[in-house]
């Protein structure tokens, strides 16, 4: 009785971390390089790593903005540098940096680990329906 609603969300949550893992890896295979300028970079009062805004140019004429974080651009990135921006051509507004988009697919691990504490939960909530 009460399996249904931790099999909905395990199947909900594994089916985010595959369109998600998708996501990445879609850009890493068909993202359109681009010289990006950074505008701005945030750094929190409490610490922790900065946030930088990158803008770059689509071919349809319009320039795009994307929020990266430090860790996802060269070191030492600061206002007026230019950073590589990888975006995909059938959908411009989403983009990594080539560092970001060109991380090994194993480095994935936040949706490896969301695929596999789902996955448990889907199996437990199926064998539980079926043997309790």
């Amino acid at each position: 009785m009460h399996k249904i609603p931790y099999l909905v969300l395990g199947l909900g949550a594994l089916l985010f971390a595959v369109l998600a893992l998708r996501r990445r890896l879609v850009l890493r295979r068909r993202g359109v390089a681009v010289q990006a300028r950074c505008s701005s970079v945030q750094r929190p009062a409490e610490g922790g790593p900065a946030r930088l805004t990158l803008r770059y140019p689509t071919p349809d004429g319009r320039t795009r903005t994307h929020l990266a974080g430090e860790g996802d651009c060269p070191a030492g990135t600061r206002e007026g540098d230019a950073v590589e921006v990888l975006y995909d051509p059938r959908n411009p507004s989403r983009a990594e940096t080539a560092l970001a988009a060109r991380r090994a697919p194993w480095r994935n691990y936040d949706l490896f680990g969301l695929m596999g504490v789902s996955l448990a939960i889907v199996l437990a909530s199926v064998s539980a329906a079926a043997f309790g």
